[in-house]
């Protein structure tokens, strides 16, 4: 029946593969310089600012309903 992938039910669980929970650097990344690693890191804290305000501006407007 669920043959050959392992325990997916941790991915379901967190969304995360396995690399990721374990805190190990993905395996793109350990092939890039220095340089590129920081690089690569910096764009990826962009967007997670980004992704970061839009949850909080659509926590802002669902309460703005609730309340009025």
């Amino acid at each position: 029946m669920f043959w050959g992938r392992g325990y997916r039910w941790m991915f379901w669980l967190t969304g995360m593969l396995g690399w990721m929970r374990a805190g190990v650097l993905p395996p793109c990344l350990q092939y890039l310089s220095r340089e590129q690693q920081i690089e690569f890191l910096k764009t990826q804290q962009e967007h997670l600012k980004k992704a970061l305000e839009e949850i909080e501006n659509k926590i802002k407007k669902l309460s703005e309903k609730k309340e009025g």
